[in-house]
């Protein structure tokens, strides 16, 4: 799983940087086996001068199965943004994760019977 992060108009890049990929590596870790790669941009939408609610991170997953996922909050603090973001995206991954899980158990089940039937 490749991992990248992007900052734009944010003070301290680079620390935000780190801290935003070891979050991400950390939540994804253990879906590994089925992402391909994992950016996240964080962006200072008004720029440093200018407060407010204007902090975005947007995480675009591409799974291995070549579906793309896309999680974006938005906030006054970026850290903030970054932990409700990794939240969110760790909760869709496992949904999405679970129900390709339930077909295929449904699938087998009934492939089982058929065959026992017989």
């Amino acid at each position: 799983m490749q991992v990248q992060v992007h900052v734009k108009g944010l003070v301290r890049a680079s620390r935000l940087r780190a801290i935003a990929a070891n979050k991400l590596n950390t939540t994804l870790s253990r879906f590994s086996h089925v992402i391909q790669e994992a950016t996240m941009c964080l962006q200072d939408i008004n720029g440093p001068d200018r407060g407010g609610v204007d902090k975005l991170c947007r995480v675009v997953l591409r799974l291995k199965d070549n579906s793309v996922l896309v999680i974006e909050d938005l906030g006054a603090n970026v850290m903030e943004v970054i932990e409700r973001a990794t939240d969110r995206l760790q909760r869709t991954v496992a949904q999405r994760l679970s129900r390709l899980v339930a077909v295929d158990r449904t699938g087998m089940r009934q492939a089982n019977l058929a065959a026992a039937a017989v």
